[in-house]
């Protein structure tokens, strides 16, 4: 077939519009009756006869395949975290620009020698494990988006990368306008291989533009530290809430807090998008494509989250819920346990309950450490003033939407009905950290415990702390309401007492066939190991009964 040769100018930048490229020639051959070929304009097909391709600058490479991710790979905050053979692993991710995903880590344990003896494995371009690199993921459904992978990564074929001298000019020519729209021309489908990345044309002017590594490192460093502001991450140090308490010496409002936080995440986010608009210009102009490309970003492409209030309120419930565990704690940055040696010196302003359980129940049954109410009135008095207690349950109430008479119930309603099945199960994609002990239908018993925390005592020390006073403070409520309900004269309100003794009653009827299956868990005494991963860890610790929330 000829290739054509005649070109008429046309802009290129809609990524919709597709285009074959002939790697041998800088030609772009045309395919008789296909809607998706088009002219294509001079000034773009000049951009192919630069004299060099991503790859002659650098390695453009492939990871490994284990054959079997389900033993080898584990989310960060399944293992151990003091478990050194859990090495950090690139497997790309979501749309995010310049930094982030950090998700994974893989067992390279003995150098990886379990996996190198699984038939199933390839272990490509190991020489280039552990160097830092741009990398990008193999699978999207848009652009590519490009982000800086630090040194002490391992890399699979899901996340494939980029290794050479020039990281940050490179990662943000990856990251523009001018390569999304070459890349839309040889890269129709939704595959960016590190074959066809590497074949991208590049302009090596930009390796010597100090404004293009200025930009770079500026929004690595923006991006780094938004994605650090989230608990899904392993470097994240505190609720963004908590970064000013003291400047407040810790009497300040929640609702003051957010607006901080939203002003900082705003700040950021409008930073970004200047700094990416500004090497949309650079790179428009050393690719001389200014009459086909603008600058501008549109806002879904910028990769870092504004504040959301319904969103941040449930991320600091959360983090609250891991200083009840001290999984975190006020006074240390970071993880405060993970696994390992308990460390009490951490904990000075807010301790973490001693037992590895809270309840949540639809009422203060006990009046201590064993609500969930009310360690997070102490949380809050603690962090933010007990004078501002009552604006700031409130505010959080009120940001959380749910029913109830008071803050109080509302936030109880929360914690109790949608904290673990709407929120941390989807925070954990579905390998939850906090487990939540669930009696069935009626609610009768419902409690969280930390998976990092657990031993083979664990369900017996719950059955007979918890769940047996539980069944204790229903059966006085019961005689309660029972007499109040023979003394109420008025219909409405002995209408409702009648309710509510039919409330208690089917509780303590689920509770008594909980707590048999409790007792038959509890004698088994069973041992977790973290590096199992929480699927497997969850549904031993069941021995094939139901006593905990399914993973749903």
């Amino acid at each position: 077939m000829e290739v054509q040769r005649r070109y008429v100018l046309k802009a290129v930048a809609d990524p919709s519009v597709s285009y074959l490229y002939r790697t041998k020639q800088t030609n772009f051959e045309k395919i008789p009756g296909s809607p998706l070929c088009y002219w294509i304009s001079d000034r773009v097909l000049k951009v192919f006869s630069l004299p060099k391709k991503i790859n002659e600058l650098g390695f453009s490479k492939k990871g490994l395949d284990t054959g079997e991710n389900t033993k080898f790979y584990r989310l960060w905050f399944e293992v151990n975290n003091e478990a050194d053979y859990w090495i950090p692993l690139n497997k790309g991710g979501k749309f995010r620009k310049w930094y982030g995903n950090h998700e994974y880590v893989i067992n390279w344990s003995q150098n990886g020698s379990a996996i190198k003896r699984n038939g199933k494995a390839n272990i490509r371009n190991e020489k280039f494990y552990f160097k830092p690199s741009v990398s990008w993921s193999d699978v999207t459904s848009g652009k590519l988006s490009a982000r800086l992978t630090p040194s002490g990564f391992i890399f699979d074929a899901t996340g494939p990368s980029y290794f050479g001298a020039n990281l940050f000019s490179m990662l943000a020519y990856m990251n523009s306008k001018v390569f999304a729209s070459i890349a839309a021309l040889m890269m129709p489908t939704i595959h960016f291989t590190n074959g066809q990345v590497g074949l991208i044309p590049y302009n090596t002017q930009a390796d010597s533009n100090q404004r293009i590594v200025f930009l770079s490192k500026a929004n690595v460093l923006i991006s780094k530290t938004e994605w650090n502001n989230f608990e899904q991450s392993w470097k994240f140090d505190y609720h963004p809430y908590m970064f000013h308490i003291a400047d407040h010496h810790r009497n300040w409002t929640v609702e003051g807090a957010f607006k901080q936080w939203q002003k900082e995440a705003d700040d950021r986010f409008n930073q970004l998008k200047a700094n990416e608009e500004e090497l949309n210009r650079i790179f428009i102009d050393l690719y001389g494509l200014q009459d086909e490309l603008s600058p501008e970003e549109e806002d879904k492409d910028v990769s870092v989250r504004r504040a959301c209030l319904p969103r941040d309120i449930k991320a600091f419930m959360s983090y609250f819920i891991g200083c009840v565990f001290g999984r975190y704690s006020i006074d240390t940055p970071g993880l405060a346990y993970a696994g390992g040696d308990w460390d009490a010196s951490k904990y000075k302003t807010f301790i973490p309950n001693e037992d590895d359980v809270i309840l949540l129940t639809d009422d203060d049954y006990f009046g201590d450490d064993r609500d969930v109410m009310n360690r997070f009135k102490e949380f809050l008095t603690t962090s933010f003033g007990s004078e501002n207690l009552n604006e700031n349950l409130k505010f959080i109430a009120d940001a959380l939407g749910k029913r109830g008479e008071s803050s109080e119930e509302k936030i109880r309603a929360y914690l109790r009905d949608d904290f673990f099945k709407k929120d941390h199960l989807s925070t954990y994609q579905k390998r939850p950290i906090y487990w939540e002990f669930n009696s069935g239908r009626n609610g009768g018993f419902k409690a969280l415990m930390y998976l990092h925390r657990y031993d083979r005592n664990t369900v017996a020390m719950i059955r007979t702390k918890y769940l047996h006073p539980l069944q204790e403070a229903y059966e006085r409520k019961l005689v309660q309401q029972k007499k109040l309900e023979e003394d109420e004269q008025q219909t409405r309100q002995k209408n409702k007492y009648k309710k509510r003794i039919t409330t208690i009653t089917k509780e303590l009827d689920e509770l008594i066939k909980y707590d048999e299956k409790l007792q038959h868990v509890a004698n088994l005494h069973i041992d977790l190991d973290l590096d199992d991963g929480v699927l497997v860890n969850h549904a031993k610790a069941q021995a094939d009964t139901k006593i905990l929330t399914p993973l749903k």
